[in-house]
């Protein structure tokens, strides 16, 4: 056999049986088709366990959303049961003094605490307390430093 040089530009070139290279070119692909079923099986199980946990996001969510709305529903009963109340003490308030008579009694009761005050004063004004009264002398006596 004569040796030909071969470049990138050229292919080597055999005489060999095409029946078991053909065999290796049908196990290739039924390899890749098995390959790509593997492939696709497992992408579709993915996508049927993200349908799943989907589903259960939307269920716990639909759920709150009941419980929420069952909650809000109760809000307005409450409202009114606290405005009640608020007019319940308003209405006590209004019983134990109207706005004339409490400002009255209110004035007549600081009248009487100014009364007594002035009393207190006079009283403590007209006490004699005999340790203020003994001669203190204005002037002190100068102490002189010798140096």
């Amino acid at each position: 056999m004569k040796e030909v040089e071969v470049g990138p530009e050229d292919d080597e070139y055999e005489v060999i049986p095409m029946g078991p290279i053909r065999k290796l070119e049908d196990r290739i692909k039924k390899l890749e088709k098995e390959k790509e079923g593997v492939a696709y099986q497992s992408f579709m199980r993915e996508i049927l366990d993200l349908i799943q946990s989907n589903q259960k996001l939307v269920d716990e969510i639909v759920k709150a959303n009941d419980d929420l709305r069952d909650e809000l529903s109760k809000i307005p009963g409450k409202i009114d049961e606290l405005l009640q109340a608020w007019r319940e003490f308003i209405d006590i308030l209004k019983e134990v003094g109207g706005t004339e008579n409490t400002s009255n009694a209110l004035s007549s009761k600081f009248d009487e605490l100014l009364e007594q005050n002035k009393e207190m004063i006079e009283a403590i004004r007209s006490m004699k307390r005999p340790h203020l009264e003994t001669n203190i002398p204005t002037k002190y006596p100068k102490i002189r430093i010798r140096k």
